[in-house]
């Protein structure tokens, strides 16, 4: 009997021939390509929301920067925005 996972145990196997699929009894014979192609669509789909959330975190992180940077400037009150218009208009 083979195992249709790698050998850390985590993964599917990517080498399944078919002679170890012709090995399989009768019964999983019918199962088990379905199985090994919902199994690989699901690490693809994990894959792919890692990869996701990874890209999420980067963009979350230069929000973040933005943020931190905007609050350092000093606040403008009403007298000095009146006064960067009149300054501008002359």
């Amino acid at each position: 009997m083979f195992s249709i996972m790698s050998a850390c145990g985590s993964r599917v196997r990517r080498d399944i021939t078919a002679d170890e699929l012709a090995s399989l009894p009768e019964a999983e014979k019918e199962i088990a390509p379905r199985y090994i192609s919902a199994a690989l669509d699901a690490e693809e789909a994990a894959d792919a929301l890692r990869e996701a959330e990874k890209e999420l975190r980067r963009l979350q992180a230069i929000e973040d920067a933005a943020i931190i940077a905007s609050q350092s400037d000093p606040v403008q009150d009403h007298i000095d925005a009146l006064k960067a218009v009149i300054a501008a208009n002359q």
